[in-house]
């Protein structure tokens, strides 16, 4: 029975694609059966979204910041929580990319670019792109194109799905679009075209609908589809990724700026949060591969505007310090920025991390006392867990480090990142099983059930053997994964 390497090649979905065999082998997607007349369940399409994010989150291309990544998975559950289909899994990601790009796969994966989360200049465009991308899992138009796509040859499909989990490697994009149309036929690719132009514009509608339900401005989807029309006047063949997949016409622009309007007839006045602005800054900072340009800006822009009106401006400029390793300097902006909002958990960590990465020992006990005020008050924030934990391990407090991290596991639902800590700091303080334990759940949360039974494997082997209660523990650790591991195989008729 052939394995066939699925995904699906649409207007909607990211095309960024580069026919790279040495890394399509490495792509393992579930075993469909024959290729012919494949119809997706909704078990085939969990695990496919299971598999596919567990791709994602290998690939290196996940931008890597717990901040910025809760702030996505935020933004999404909000849109979804208001969708025609709340209990549908999701796995949103920030792929590092200055491609100008979305995408979403059966199962729930969606995948937005750094290029075009930066390109926004509000929230409510950032989440106008993940509306209609959700809007294409909840409407099933991936699974229904899958059966028009399982008909591409085992090569070509994977070759696909390594343009699309690895291509963000690529930079712009600017000459990618033409690697779209590998191993197809003219008129193949004008029937998918045909077919998604129905699926884009109830994209955009359903969209727009989860947009306006979850308290954005539904004017933010015309508005970034103006934007980017405007940018494709400027830049001839080079247009934008996502123009690419997504084709937007004047009457596109028209119906949702109608639409728009309708909406915004029914809602309050939109007010754009200023944790939105504080993201983008931070992306702009860490993506950028220029620290001395992406400092100048920062300060150009602190040179004409003023703290309590931009106050995005003078935290990118801090981050951008911090990058530069000008610790001391970083720290006097961001202090005045959390001077003037002490309650924001934004400032609070970037000013602790600064006081702290100057190794001058007060600045140290700053950095671990603004930390500990911080987390008294919000004792269920994962990122104040998250960077106190990892700054106690840094200064060697390491008994505390699992206290909190224990803790937190207690009181909370479950996070890899959490759990990571937790196997470094257990792993440091010579708790060699729990540091396995801890690993095994982190590699489990991710998705990666082989790596989770491997890690308890390692942790019975050095687990004494008069040790009964922990090796029936593990035992029963292990049999719940493998039985997990079954469940979600695809049937192989």
């Amino acid at each position: 029975m052939k394995k066939l390497f699925i995904l699906f090649l649409n207007s909607y979905l990211c095309i960024s694609l580069l026919y790279r065999p040495v890394y399509a082998k490495e792509i393992e997607l579930p075993d469909m059966g024959a290729s012919s007349s494949v119809t997706l369940t909704p078990h085939m399409e969990e695990q496919i979204g299971r598999d596919i994010a567990t791709q994602i989150r290998t690939s290196h291309q996940v931008v890597d910041d717990l901040e910025l990544n809760e702030y996505l998975q935020s933004l999404g559950y909000s849109l979804v929580a208001n969708s025609d289909d709340a209990y549908q899994n999701f796995h949103f990601f920030l792929i590092n990319s200055n491609q100008i790009n979305a995408f979403a796969t059966p199962g729930g994966v969606v995948a937005v670019y750094s290029g075009l989360f930066l390109t926004t200049d509000t929230e409510s465009e950032l989440a106008s792109v993940l509306g209609h991308e959700i809007a294409h899992v909840t409407q099933r138009h991936l699974a229904r194109s899958f059966e028009k796509a399982s008909q591409l040859s085992l090569p070509m499909m994977a070759g696909l799905i390594a343009g699309i989990l690895l291509g963000a490697a690529g930079g712009s994009g600017a000459d990618l679009g033409a690697a779209a149309a590998i191993g197809l036929s003219a008129a193949g690719q004008q029937a998918q075209i045909n077919y998604t132009r129905a699926n884009e514009k109830e994209a955009d509608r359903v969209g727009m609908r989860y947009l306006s339900l979850s308290g954005y401005d539904p004017s933010g989807m015309p508005g970034f589809f103006q934007k980017l029309e405007r940018k494709n006047r400027y830049v001839g063949k080079n247009y934008p990724e996502f123009l690419r997949t997504h084709p937007i016409t004047v009457n596109r622009i028209a119906e949702a700026t109608q639409r728009a309007e309708q909406y915004k007839q029914k809602m309050i006045r939109f007010k754009d949060p200023l944790n939105y602005h504080l993201m983008k800054a931070k992306l702009a900072v860490l993506t950028s591969s220029n620290t001395d340009r992406v400092e100048k800006y920062f300060h150009s822009k602190i040179a004409d505007n003023d703290q309590t009106s931009h106050p995005a401006y003078y935290y990118g400029y801090g981050l951008a310090l911090f990058k530069k390793q000008n610790f001391s300097k970083a720290a006097q902006v961001l202090k005045k920025l959390h001077d003037a909002e002490p309650q924001d958990t934004s400032y609070i960590v970037a000013l602790a991390k600064a006081y702290i990465a100057s190794d001058q020992k007060d600045n140290i006990k700053k950095g671990m006392k603004l930390f500990a005020e911080a987390i008294k008050d919000k004792p269920y924030n994962l990122v104040l867990t998250a960077n106190y934990a990892f700054a106690l391990i840094q200064t060697g407090q390491i008994k505390e480090s699992i206290q909190i991290l224990e803790q937190y596991n207690k009181d909370n639902f479950k996070h890899p990142a959490i759990y990571k800590l937790l196997s470094n700091a257990l792993g440091k303080n010579n708790e060699l099983v729990k540091a396995h334990i801890a690993e095994s759940e982190y590699y489990y949360l991710n998705g990666m059930l082989p790596s989770a039974i491997e890690q308890i494997d390692i942790a019975k082997k050095i687990t004494p053997k008069n040790d009964f209660y922990t090796l029936s523990r593990l035992d029963a650790r292990k049999q719940a994964i493998e039985e997990e591991r079954e469940i979600y195989k695809l049937d192989k008729n």
